[in-house]
Parts: structure tokens; sequence; C-alpha cells
């Protein structure tokens, strides 16, 4: 013990990169951990859209005119709290896939539609962009 703090002295730098370490690596851990049961793979979510999920598109409207998941309904993601009593209303009790262009804010989306009773509302792992590199259909326009 004694050699351990010795070390510690006599490497500072060495000693508090490593605690910093191990506190973003506990961090990642945690937020990956929040995370299960939000995220769902492109083949998952197909075979929830095919079991009638609503499909929730959260990008900009250029975006989702660019290209969007078949049947999506478009609620850009500013406006999702407000929205999603009127638009959203008969899904409350069914599954709702959420998505953007790469998944990084379905999560934060799942959220919001969580708190407000859409208790089976799941985000796109990937966004888009993974439903792309899938090769699943894209309808462009609306």
């Amino acid at each position: 013990m004694d050699r351990l703090l010795e070390f510690a002295i006599n490497h500072p730098l060495l000693v508090s990169g490593a605690v910093l370490l191990a506190i973003v690596t506990l961090a990642n851990e945690v937020r990956l951990a929040t995370r299960r049961g939000i995220d769902l793979s492109p083949q998952d979510a197909v075979a929830l859209m095919n079991r009638g999920a609503a499909v929730i598109d959260i990008r900009d409207f250029e975006r989702f005119k660019g290209g969007h998941i078949i049947n999506a309904k478009h609620v850009p993601m500013d406006d999702l709290k407000d929205q999603a009593t009127k638009k959203l209303a008969s899904f409350k009790d069914k599954a709702v896939v959420v998505y953007d262009d790469n998944g990084t804010l379905g999560a934060r989306a799942v959220n919001v539609l969580r708190s407000l009773d859409f208790q089976n509302a799941v985000s796109l792992k990937g966004g888009i962009g993974a439903w792309v590199r899938e090769n699943f259909p894209v309808e462009k326009g609306k």
C-alpha cells in the first residue's frame, strides 16, 4: 500500500489520467444501460411495423421530403411534445417507432413520448441511415 501511495505521488498525471478514464468508462456504461429497451434494429422495427406500429420521422421537413420510411408521419423534434397529443393520440397504446438521421435524437424523442404516456415508444437504432444501409424502402416527396 505504501508503494501505491508513493507511485501516485510520483506520477500524478498518470494516476489522474487513469481515474478520468475510469470515470468516462463508467459514465458510458450507465448511458448504455439506460438506453436498453429503447433502441430497435431496422429488422425489429419492420416486425413491429408489420404489427401496426406508427412510424414517426422527427427530422426537419426538407430531410423528410428527401426520403423517409414509407407511411411515416412527420413530426419534427421541436414540435414533438405539442404535436404528439394531436397527431399521435390514436397510437398511445400501440407501438411507436421514432427515427432521425443517425439515431442520436431518437432516445430523447422516446423520453418525450414516454413522458406523454406513449409507453411503447422506441427508437430506430442508427436512424434512417441504418434503414437505408439495410436496403429497406424509402419514399420521397409528400
